[in-house]
């Protein structure tokens, strides 16, 4: 039944898709000539998705470009704030501290692992960030964001299963003295102070120099921390800064040295057990004080050197660094019978990488870029967890259980050859044919519960591509068809052997493997970029269908403590995506995004629910009357194997089923002024959580919430003013929950924030 259903819906995407496609291109010329009489029109998006300058309307994959103006409109401090503002995009965070990005189902379902990669690859200026932890840090100096959509197995640093993220910074600009500077304060005692400034040093060099200083109070609090009577969670001090150096001697070399540090320093993330009944949603009961520090640094040099008149070598090489320290509280709970703390979460990252390509320029029938990318990554995880000594694995000599323990270093190093061509076969038709060679390897020297687990590495490679082609039905309107596959590597799992505690009763089996299998998928994607009416519509539609292989997820082990990473091996996804604009005239212009995707696994798979294996050790263990070693005991491992559940046919986590925004912006043209009013409405949809899809457990709801910004610019004057609402009717949706695979067991809500409103004045000189 399957087999006939899914070609089916590949079909009815793309009768959708060319439907959409017909009735954008079926406008009269000339009434598009008479609707443009005044002159609005849309300006042209140029994006480096692909590795060289490109109008966003030639790409033939689907891809969302948001530029400085509309981050600044919309307040956008880091990855979170994108969440339901891009087709097919979810932010969700993971305990607190980590994002886990997903584009059209596609995402990180294995953060507890942190040498397993994740399925969206998040870059800056082209550089490739090796830790997930390392998403946390503030923006600033963006000049625009891309986001493509889509497995990215050619020519982007690191290969990806489901996107990738580039944060594209302001660069220095020889020959221009200038720069900006901005406050803005804010309920929550908001404060945002940030600026730039270009300093020309010679004819043929410039630096830019940008800060930012961001901070606010506490979002929520904890009731229950001794000697405190409201314990803040949710607050920010954040630092910020960037200096770039451009050297350009003459118009065929150039050098650009980059360098940012940012700094964060604050109490945790409100995160309130389901079962907390504290009045407010942001309010907790809880006795541990959370904490979480973040310090990332990077610096790189890029250097461009023309050949001749028809070729560019350019060389990008980039060192990266962060240091993640967290507590928290895994019980979350101050009942006194409980007690579980996340008393130490140390991550830490060193990363060199280096990415050579030789791309065409000046060319019209043949466009192409071959290169190479190199990563090595050194990385360590340090975690102890505490808790009561009549549950703990550990007992240490002053009393404290150790419920959780690991010292494990980690390597990662990766390299990759690709190559890519566009062919215009006529004015009208381009061919694009691209394939990489990737290969990868991992090793790990865990040390768990004082217990030495022997080396372990794992290695995996691959050939993917993709193969394109785009059709213009005229100048303006566009169709296309994509076929490309992607990669994600392979990892070991910080599991110890068989058996890791004197005296245990265990005897298998052990499902979870200490390697687990690469991740791959094939993608088909079918779609339509259109302007009309002289340029004042801009609609581009995009339809997918995804056959994903070997899906990397966080498993549970009948055997305690052996859970880690494990494969599903088949899964299926299909959507389809549309963004548009409509210049209305040039005082009013209104702007949306919708999408809509599903997404299940289709073979036969047993595993299990660490929540249900918590619960049934628990009953076992008080059914056998409470024997010695009973987390060994094999009658408890045998119960545990029993309630296993098969995930075939259940939806792919953190995707939700549509989600979509709409924004209307109307500027006013008084007399030495302008005034622009903004009015937006972002809709997120329910999706699960987990692969497990509970529906008490994994449901996240969903919600709407409205946004409001104004701004008054006078003419011939370097300032303006802005007043900006968040979240008006202070809508408590919920970004995400966390049902704890490895501690306490717990499952927890965090919250979007709260309505916030804040004032502005910015200057630039």
């Amino acid at each position: 039944m399957q087999a006939k259903t899914f070609p089916s819906r590949v079909a009815r995407l793309a009768i959708a898709t060319s439907l959409w496609a017909i009735a954008a291109t079926a406008v009269p010329a000339s009434a598009a000539e008479a609707d443009a009489a005044d002159g609005a029109q849309l300006g042209d998006i140029i994006v480096t998705g692909e590795k060289r300058d490109t109008r966003l309307q030639d790409i033939p994959i689907a891809i969302t470009a948001i530029d400085s103006t509309v981050l600044r409109e919309r307040n956008t401090n880091r990855l979170d704030d994108l969440d339901g503002y891009v087709p097919g995009l979810s932010i969700a965070r993971n305990q607190g501290a980590e994002r886990v990005v997903t584009i059209r189902g596609i995402g990180y379902e294995t953060s507890s692992n942190p040498n397993s990669q994740p399925g969206v690859a998040f870059h800056i200026n082209g550089v490739y960030i090796a830790h997930t932890m390392s998403l946390g840090q503030d923006l600033i100096d963006v000049d625009r964001i891309e986001v493509l959509r889509g497995p990215q197995g050619t020519v982007f640093g690191e290969t990806s299963t489901g996107g990738a993220i580039n944060v594209i910074t302001k660069k220095p600009v020889i020959g221009d003295s200038s720069g900006n500077a901005s406050a803005s304060y804010g309920n929550y005692n908001y404060v945002k102070a940030d600026g730039a400034v270009n300093v020309p040093l010679g004819p043929t060099l410039a630096a830019r120099f940008a800060g930012q200083y961001l901070r606010h109070d506490g979002y929520g609090y904890s009731v229950s921390v001794p000697n405190v009577d409201k314990y803040e969670l949710e607050d920010e001090n954040n630092l910020a800064g960037r200096a770039s150096l451009l050297w350009q001697p003459n118009s065929t070399f150039s050098a650009l040295l980059e360098a940012s540090a940012f700094h964060a320093d604050h109490a945790g993330a409100v995160q309130k057990l389901i079962t907390d009944t504290t009045p407010g949603k942001r309010h907790v009961d809880q006795d541990y004080p959370a904490t979480y520090e973040l310090d990332t640094r990077m610096v790189s040099l890029t250097l461009s050197q023309e050949l001749n008149d028809t070729m560019v070598l350019k060389s990008v090489s980039a060192y990266q660094y962060m240091n993640k320290n967290q507590q928290s509280e895994s019980d979350r709970t101050s009942n006194p019978a409980i007690f579980d703390h996340l008393v130490r979460w140390h991550d830490r990252s060193k990363t060199f990488t280096e990415e050579l390509t030789l791309s065409s320029q000046n060319t019209s029938a043949l466009e192409w870029t071959v290169g190479g990318f190199y990563l090595r990554q050194r990385a360590l995880q340090d975690i102890l967890e505490l808790s009561a000594p009549s549950i703990a694995a550990v007992v240490l000599p002053d009393g404290t259980g150790v419920k959780f323990q690991t010292d494990s270093p980690y390597q990662h190093t990766s390299w990759a050859a690709y190559g890519q061509a566009t062919f215009h076969a006529s004015e009208a038709l381009a061919v694009t044919a691209g394939l990489r060679y990737s290969w990868d390897k991992v090793s790990a020297q865990p040390y768990q519960f004082f217990y030495v687990v022997p080396p372990r590495s794992a290695k995996s490679d691959a050939i993917t591509g993709k193969l394109s082609a785009e059709y213009k039905l005229t100048p303006a309107n566009s169709v296309y068809l994509t076929g490309s596959t992607g990669y994600k590597p392979t990892g070991v799992s910080f599991v110890s052997d068989l058996p890791f505690a004197p005296g245990s009763f265990s005897s298998g089996p052990q499902y979870v493997p200490q390697s687990f299998k690469k991740e791959t998928v094939k993608a088909l994607e079918i779609g339509s970029k259109n302007e009309f009416f002289d340029k004042r519509v801009r609609l581009n539609v995009a339809g997918y269908y995804y056959w994903y292989k070997n899906f990397q997820f966080t498993a549970e082990d009948p055997v305690p403590f052996a859970g880690g990473t494990d494969n599903i091996p088949k899964a299926e996804v299909w959507g389809a995506e549309a963004e548009g604009t409509f210049v209305v005239s040039p005082s009013l212009r209104f702007d949306g995004t919708f999408s809509w995707g599903k997404g299940k696994f289709t073979s036969d798979f047993l595993t299990i629910d660490a929540q249900t294996a918590a619960q049934v050790r628990a009953a076992t263990f008080a059914e056998l009357g409470y024997p010695a070693g009973y987390y060994y005991d094999a009658r408890i491992e045998q119960a545990v194997d029993d309630a296993r559940e098969n995930v075939n046919g259940k939806r792919l986590p953190k995707m939700p089923t549509t989600q979509g925004s709409f924004s209307a912006t109307y500027t006013a043209f008084l007399p030495g002024a302008e005034l622009a009013v903004r009015g937006e409405m972002a809709y997120r949809g329910s999706y699960n959580y987990r692969v497990f899809a509970d529906s008490f457990l994994d449901k996240v709801p969903s919600y709407t919430i409205f946004n409001a910004s104004i701004s008054y610019t006078p003419e011939d004057k370097p300032w303006r003013l802005g007043l900006r609402a968040q979240n008006i009717t202070n809508k408590a949706g919920i970004a995400s929950r966390f049902s704890d695979p490895y501690g306490s067991g717990t499952t927890s809500v965090e919250y979007i924030p709260p309505r916030q409103v804040m004032g502005s004045v910015s200057v630039d000189f």
